[in-house]
């Protein structure tokens, strides 16, 4: 359905506005009607995206953002609420780790449109990669997916595969060193974006699943000095490259957007729009219609086209509106609930380094969203989607199962 919801317009991905009803439905028949846990704030989820709807200004834009959100529900639905096995989380994880991993990092060196003069020299290396169509819209002409969204996408998925390469426990070797292969295919793409954002995401989302990894290791854990060395060293290691990296913030560069000052005013913009609609939001899509509306003269100090709001609780917040906002954060506590859990509680080694590498993709997609933003309903949103209803589907297995194999 995938295609009809985001290139079909309006009547393609309409019959997603049937799925909350298919839900309340089928509860209803069941008995009893109360819709408990993450099955009822999905619903109530899905209820409020068609809510947002009423304040879209302009339907031709608004239909890919509103039935992405509903797509993301409801494939959260199907991996968080029904019963999961190992052997189907298992396998969820090798198709996120290196599968679609693998075809976003590929499909980025066709799709992306590389930035110039920006960090690093890398414009003689753009100019040999090959360009692919121009598939997206930037209010005047047609591009490449910029660069911040493959970066934000690739620091997503970079921890949950290089806590599949360090699974010795439950993967075999080939699939470990195919893994690594992806990995690094992924981390150079990554590299490539030069995105600060992703850059400081993926350092945080890998040093969380590097830190675990060798804090469960023998040596480590045999002698209280060394834990705390391990344990100081990353801190500071990460602390110096996440202060080079924000250095960069304050460096003129050729777009004014990817500056400090240039994100300050987006910010504030976007502040100022939230007050105006606390409640409903924008509406899915809207927000680059009703910034120009609003404020027009950030087309010409910052940048031409305006996406989004570079920040993920403020794009929520005008996509989704506070009610939407609060449901989606809901429902990330408690992933992350379900995974600490898991981490500390259950004997099976490889589902705790999912759980690790879960947590990890989760936190460097909120540490990217400080400062950049993937809005909710994107196409590239979908591994958000996909990542947060194979963490829920991680704590409830060990809610319902208490593993112990």
């Amino acid at each position: 359905m995938t295609p009809a919801i985001w290139f079909g317009g309006l009547a393609g991905g309409g019959v997603l506005a049937f799925l909350p009803l298919i839900v309340v439905i089928r509860r209803c028949l069941r008995l009893p009607v109360s819709l408990p846990g993450i099955a009822g704030i999905l619903t109530a989820f899905a209820f409020w995206t068609l809510v947002t709807a009423l304040a879209v200004r302009d339907w031709q834009t608004a239909p890919p953002k509103l039935f992405g959100v509903l797509l993301g529900l409801a494939l959260v639905y199907l991996l968080g609420v029904d019963p999961s096995s190992i052997r189907r989380i298992r396998g969820l994880w090798l198709g996120l780790a290196f599968g679609l991993t693998g075809v976003v990092a590929l499909a980025a060196l066709f799709l992306t449109e590389w930035p110039h003069r920006k960090l690093l020299p890398f414009d003689d290396l753009y100019a040999v990669l090959p360009e692919g169509p121009r598939v997206v819209y930037h209010g005047s002409r047609l591009g490449g997916v910029g660069p911040n969204q493959i970066g934000g996408l690739l620091a997503l998925l970079s921890p949950l595969s290089f806590a599949l390469s360090l699974d010795s426990a439950g993967s075999g070797r080939l699939v470990r060193a195919i893994t690594v292969f992806v990995l690094a295919l992924a981390l150079t793409v990554l590299l490539f974006t030069q995105s600060r954002s992703a850059y400081v995401g993926a350092l945080m989302g890998l040093a969380l699943v590097g830190w675990w990894r060798l804090s469960r290791c023998a040596w480590v854990r045999q002698r209280r000095l060394r834990r705390l060395a391990l344990h100081g060293s990353v801190a500071v290691g990460l602390a110096i490259l996440v202060a080079a990296i924000a250095d960069t913030w304050l460096a003129p560069l050729d777009s004014t957007s990817d500056t400090l000052a240039g994100r300050l005013r987006i910010w504030t913009a976007s502040c100022l729009l939230i007050g105006d609609h606390l409640f409903s939001g924008v509406g899915p899509g809207q927000f680059p219609l009703v910034l120009n509306a609003n404020f027009p003269e950030l087309s010409e100090f910052v940048a031409p086209h305006i996406p989004h709001a570079h920040n993920l609780a403020l794009q929520a917040l005008l996509e989704l509106g506070l009610p939407g906002s609060v449901l989606l954060a809901l429902l990330i506590a408690l992933a992350v609930r379900g995974l600490f859990a898991t981490m500390r509680m259950s004997r099976n080694e490889s589902l705790q380094l999912l759980a690790v590498g879960l947590g990890g993709s989760l936190l460097a997609y909120l540490v990217y969203g400080l400062t950049d933003a993937i809005a909710p309903g994107a196409r590239g949103g979908l591994p958000f989607w996909l990542i947060l209803g194979l963490a829920l589907a991680c704590g409830r297995l060990r809610d319902q199962a208490q593993v112990t194999e």
